[in-house]
């Protein structure tokens, strides 16, 4: 669900990023299960997992998640202004990067480090593992992100690369995480 609100989020203009806080409790959710969504500091909606005992009242047989958005509030922040950008001419590099953190730790706050510290030569990220269990220390989680970094002007040497790799795992290591041997 959070996947396709920031699709919505994306396709409306909304270039932020929406954050997640976990300080709601709306008794139709599920309790420890349930997030506002904040964008540019305001609240558009709250996304969560539907209360067992409101899926019993309404028959719902399986786990549910749904999301609330306040579109009034969202509207405020849509643009429909676009601005196409051709096809790339210079390659795309891609690194995976998997760390292990403490379980506290989200991905909205991992991705403001590859944000602030991956530069304008990182184009996207991916998270495409989370792991808790066996292996991993009681408390802690591993997570594991592709990176996708392109210049928008000339091929990118190995150097440059390295260097916002190294920034991205300085960053990650303030919050707590370390890369995964």
């Amino acid at each position: 669900m959070k996947g396709v609100i920031e699709l919505m989020l994306m396709k409306l203009g909304m270039k932020k990023k929406a954050e997640y806080k976990t300080d709601v409790l709306k008794n139709y959710m599920h309790p420890g299960r349930q997030a506002q969504i904040i964008y540019d500091g305001v609240r558009i909606g709250e996304i969560g997992e539907v209360h067992p005992i409101v899926r019993k009242n309404y028959e719902i047989g399986e786990r549910a998640i749904i999301a609330v958005i306040d579109t009034p509030e969202m509207i405020k922040f849509a643009t429909f202004n676009r601005k196409f950008q051709g096809i790339a001419r210079f390659p795309a590099v891609t690194r995976d990067i998997s760390f292990v953190l403490p379980s506290n730790i989200t991905a909205y706050e991992i991705e403001k480090v590859l944000e602030q510290r991956g530069g304008k030569i990182l184009e996207s990220y991916r998270l495409f593992d989370i792991y808790e269990g066996e292996h991993i220390q009681k408390g802690f989680k591993s997570m594991a992100y592709s990176l996708v970094f392109r210049h928008p002007d000339k091929t990118m040497e190995e150097g440059e690369i390295n260097a916002a790799m190294n920034k991205i795992l300085n960053g990650l290591s303030t919050i707590g995480a370390e890369l995964r041997k």
